[in-house]
Formats: structure tokens, sequence, C-alpha cells
């Protein structure tokens, strides 16, 4: 028995030096998994709220009638922890500072007036015979904490409006090829009667303004050419409208109307039915025509177009026994430079306009 005792007691032993050397080996590794770990940074706290002091005054007719003391402790009680009653109605100015005045104003008549800061004033009356006494005081003192409360909520400020987006390049192009503009055509022009066979040459011009996209012209010409029967001299003068079409701020199309009155003298024949003179007479056409323009550089615009006309007023010559006459289609083609002086587009009228027109 003794030998079982000693062998149990140095199980013990061993047992127990074995546990004191494992937490020798583990302790100073949790020592330093713990200082390994950050430490909590501080939560500094919220700036506190500054608090309004309140400062009360009465009118000399309001302190006979109301127990000063009774009102500002009744006020003191309303106001909560929201603001400080000042003990005295004066002291230094400031932002949290709200001044309080209270009037009678009639016989029944109660007036507060309230402002917190540079606020403006707000004034309430509380006109009613049965406010006496300690009552009126209550009432004077809830009214009067429910304003200064409305005054201390922050001022909202008005968001400012955006400044207006100044017009794009292609926004300004767009208004100045509705603005009104000053055109003036001067043309080589040339023109053929197949009825008559006269091939004609000459100048021509056109005088125009435009607004809203639609022109009004005046023009003129004159053509000379040989004809089937000796040749021809053309001069007229008109009127007419057309209308652009952008395809870039570059290119249009452009598409006219045109009547037109004419003087004509023919050589080397004779025009049959007239009396006082065998040589000139007048005649009219009335047509159409389509152009294409292309800027070169602002104002200057080169133009080609064509188009046909019909002869109003025909005629007859006669040239050696043989008769021709002088009707039918006239058909022009031009080249030309056009000079095209739009007005100019006011960018801040089209930009308080929304980027419309100028």
């Amino acid at each position: 028995m003794t030998f079982v005792a000693r062998s149990t007691r140095r199980v013990f032993q061993i047992s127990i030096g074995l546990v004191a050397s494992l937490i020798c080996l583990v302790s100073p590794a949790i020592v330093s998994a713990q200082a390994a770990l950050p430490s909590a940074e501080p939560v500094a706290p919220p700036p506190q709220q500054k608090l309004v002091e309140v400062r009360v005054a009465l009118s000399a007719t309001a302190s006979k009638q109301l127990v000063e003391p009774r009102l500002r402790r009744l006020l003191e009680i309303e106001l909560g922890d929201t603001a400080v009653l000042a003990p005295a109605p004066t002291g230094p100015l400031g932002d949290h500072v709200a001044y309080v005045w209270v009037d009678l104003v009639g016989p029944s008549t109660v007036a507060i007036e309230v402002r917190v800061g540079a606020r403006a004033v707000e004034r309430r009356e509380i006109a009613d015979a049965e406010l006496t006494g300690d009552i009126a005081a209550r009432v004077i003192a809830i009214a009067t904490a429910e304003m200064v409360s409305e005054q201390m909520k922050p001022v909202r400020v008005p968001k400012k409006a955006p400044a207006p987006k100044p017009p794009s390049t292609e926004e300004i192009e767009a208004a100045s090829q509705r603005a009104d503009a000053v055109t003036i055509d001067a043309r080589a022009t040339g023109a053929f009667v197949p009825s008559a066979g006269a091939t004609m040459f000459g100048p021509s011009f056109d005088l125009g303004f435009r607004r809203f996209g639609i022109g009004a012209h005046l023009v003129g010409g004159f053509f000379t050419g040989p004809a089937s029967f000796g040749s021809a001299r053309w001069f007229e003068a008109g009127v007419g409208a057309s209308y652009r079409l952008w395809v870039t701020p570059s290119l249009r199309f452009a598409g006219e109307i045109t009547a037109t009155a004419s003087a004509v003298r023919v050589a080397g024949a004779r025009i049959v039915g007239e009396v006082e003179s065998r040589f000139d007479t007048w005649s009219a056409r009335a047509g159409g025509s389509v152009a294409i323009e292309w800027r070169a550089s602002d104002p200057v615009w080169l133009t080609l177009g064509a188009g046909p006309s019909a002869v109003l007023r025909p005629f007859e010559v006669s040239a050696g026994g043989a008769r021709s006459s002088f009707e039918g289609v006239f058909v022009g083609a031009t080249l030309g430079v056009l000079f095209d002086q739009r007005a100019p587009v006011h960018v801040k009228a089209l930009q308080a306009n929304g980027n419309g027109a100028p």
C-alpha cells in the first residue's frame, strides 16, 4: 500500500509540473496577441448646442397687470432645457439671445414680440377679457415659449438657382439660321428658249430680305445671244420668294419662285404684229428654280441653281419669210456669289429664353 501511495503521489507531482510548464509557454503568446489588437479610438462627443438666453422685458402697463416673477417662473418651466431665462432684460448682444417684449396694448389685449439673434421680429396679440391674474400669466408664458422655440429653429437657406447654361455653338448656329437676314446675289445666268432656238447669257442680280426662313426678293437681269431668227436681247425685272433648307451649317438648299416683266429687242428680224416698232416688244415669264448653296466664309456663299419658267406673253418673229415663235419653256441656269448678312444672335437673350429663338 505504501508503494501504491508513493506512485500515485509521484504521478500527481509530474502532472502538476507539466501543467505549470504549459502555462509558462502559452502565457507570453496570449500577452503578445492582446498587445497586437488595435485599441479602440476614443469617440469625441458631439459639440453641445449653445443654449439661447431669453431676456424678458415688460412695459410699465403690463407690469401693473401681471406679476413679473410669476410670469418669469412659468416661462422658465415652459422653456425647459431648450433655453435659459436671463435674470435681467439687459446684457451683451449676441446671436444666441432671445429678446421678449410684453406689452398691454388694450384693456384685455396683450402683445408679445420675440426676436432671436438677427431674425425678424415676430409679433402675436392675445385678446380675451377673461384672461386675468395667473391665467393670463400662464397663457403669455405658453405663447412666448412657442414663439421662442419657433425662432430657434435653423433657418433654411434657399437654394441658389443654378446659373443658366450658356448656349452651345450648335444652338447659336440654329438660332442664327432663323434670324433676319439681308441677301445680295450676283449671278452669271444662261437661258435657253427651245421654241425660238435662242441661247442667251448675261448677268443677273437678286436683292432680298429673309425673316423666319422665308425670303422676299427683287430680281433683275440682262441676257443676249443668238437665236434662229438672228439675235435677241432680253432685259427683265420682277419679284420673287424663297425658302432655304439647311443641311449643315455650311450647306443648304434654296427654292425660289419668280415673276418678271421683260423688254425684248430682236436683231435681223421683225416682230409680227407690232405697228410702231418692228424690233422691240415686251414679254413676261414666271417659274421656279432650285439651288444648292455652300458657305465659303461668313457671309459669302457660292450658289449653283437651275429651273424652268413659262413665257407668259409669247410673240412671233419674222425673218427672211420664215416665222419663229418666242413662247413655251424658258430654261435658266445660274452660277453666283451670295452675300448673306444675318442679324447677330444675342446670346444673353437666347440664354434667358431657354436657348430658343433669339
